[in-house]
């Protein structure tokens, strides 16, 4: 997209449509091999001591694989944990671009927020990168 003078690197305004088409998009195909790898099964090795089973078996259920759990209980209440939190946890944005983004792209695009189109695809992702950068380069 940038050898095709599609994406400027250089602009806040493509970088931020960039993101909120593709962000989802990434973020939805890595959730999947997530899953995938944790419920496939690793077969045993010849020659080679390894662990061998499926890691989500193997990970909540360690005594069943001849190991022993290693979670520990935490030495604070789950209200502290939350407070902690929301003091030093930053949020991932909803949409993969800056939450002060949004409004902007509503108010151009005359669309609330629940109305932005989710692309499904590459290809979806990329006319809807196209129509953003087009209607925001041109307001």
């Amino acid at each position: 997209m940038v050898d095709s003078s599609l994406l400027r690197i250089d602009d806040p305004v493509h970088l931020e449509c960039l993101r909120l088409c593709f962000i989802p998009l990434m973020q939805r195909d890595l959730k999947y091999f997530i899953h995938l790898w944790n419920s496939h099964r690793i077969r045993q090795q010849r020659h080679v001591e390894a662990p061998n089973g499926i890691p989500m078996v193997m990970y909540y259920q360690p005594e069943a694989y001849g190991r022993r759990g290693l979670s520990v209980r935490l030495p604070c209440e789950l209200e502290t944990i939350g407070r902690i939190q929301e003091r030093y946890f930053v949020k991932e944005p909803q949409f993969g671009c800056k939450d002060d983004f949004i409004p902007v792209l509503e108010h151009v695009c005359e669309m609330q927020r629940e109305q932005l189109p989710v692309p499904e695809s590459i290809e979806s992702a990329t006319s809807l990168f196209l129509a953003f950068t087009n209607i925001l380069d041109s307001y």
